[in-house]
């Protein structure tokens, strides 16, 4: 059984204010009855944490050779009057 102290507490715990207690104290009784059913429940642990099926969510990499034409990639880049390196704008 939920107590009225009890539901108020975690009104407190999650830092709201609850005008009606009572109102909550049937609610949390039926999942802690819920949970208790899920408790009693028996299972093969071990069946499952096995799966049968394997699934790859990977990509397969792909080898591209570099195509260059003999400039470093620092010369290719857009320069200012400055001498400075011009980047497309972030916004």
């Amino acid at each position: 059984m939920v107590e009225r102290k009890e539901i108020e507490h975690l009104g407190d715990l999650v830092k709201v204010e609850l005008k009606e207690p009572e109102r909550y104290i049937k609610q949390v009784e039926q999942i802690l009855n819920y949970f208790n059913r899920l408790d009693e429940v028996e299972f093969d642990s071990e069946k499952i944490l096995r799966s049968e099926i394997t699934i790859n969510a990977l990509r397969e990499d792909k080898h591209e050779p570099f195509v260059s034409d003999d400039r470093p990639l620092i010369e290719k880049l857009k320069k200012d009057q400055n001498n400075f390196i011009r980047a497309p704008k972030m916004v």
